[in-house]
């Protein structure tokens, strides 16, 4: 008896333990969406950005960029893969809408994640993302790099995360085919690019991410 107790209390804590590490470290979480559909007739695409603050940055841009090739929509979320609550909202709305493109853009967030955690979902999201849709274009973004806030010379402590993250999304897309933009490659090396955070990108990298994912829509 005493060894069962002994046994259930272990379970409880591991359980615990699991559960403490599904909730967001961040003091605030945020959700937004915008579905936009080409109206009957038009012969455009129609194309969903999936990600956090960056796709909400970009977001008007790529719409801009693409206002006579696609309808653009986006999901954006300060969740990360592996949240408990992420997959469910993204399973409704993708329930009820249909696209041509989808760009996944989610990294940056979850960092009491580890990335093999993080990797765990890369599967997962991509069955969620198809599941209605077998015919739909999945394209992937990597993550962007970390800096110091105010000291952009220096990568932040989360920013090794970030390469181990981005090294199992571009593993798990080569064996599928799919696409992927790269948002680290293109920010890695260049400290113009970023705000005074160092987690946002300014204006000019905004455009250059916006015309890496105008680039892919046909």
């Amino acid at each position: 008896m005493k060894n069962t107790i002994c046994f259930l209390l272990l379970l409880g804590s591991i359980a615990a333990q699991a559960q403490t590490k599904r909730y967001n470290n961040e003091t605030i979480s945020w959700n937004h969406s915008w579905i936009v559909k080409s109206a009957p007739g038009q012969n455009i695409q129609n194309v969903l950005l999936i990600g956090d603050s960056h796709v909400e940055r970009y977001y008007p841009v790529v719409t801009n960029l693409l206002k006579d090739k696609a309808a653009v929509s986006k999901i954006t979320t300060s969740l990360s893969m592996g949240d408990a609550t992420f997959m469910p909202q993204l399973a409704g709305l993708l329930a009820k809408h249909k696209f041509d493109y989808i760009f996944f853009n989610n990294g940056l967030h979850g960092v009491l994640f580890t990335p093999s955690e993080y990797a765990a979902d890369i599967s997962k999201v991509y069955k969620l993302l198809t599941k209605n849709n077998p015919a739909v274009t999945i394209v992937w973004a990597n993550t962007t790099a970390r800096r110091v806030p105010n000291k952009l010379d220096s990568f932040d402590a989360y920013h090794a995360d970030v390469i181990e993250r981005n090294k199992y999304v571009s593993a798990f897309c080569s064996k599928k085919g799919i696409t992927v933009l790269d948002f680290f490659g293109l920010t890695v090396n260049d400290t113009t690019l970023f705000t005074k955070d160092g987690i946002h990108v300014n204006e000019l990298g905004v455009a250059a991410q916006a015309k890496l994912i105008a680039e892919v829509v046909r």
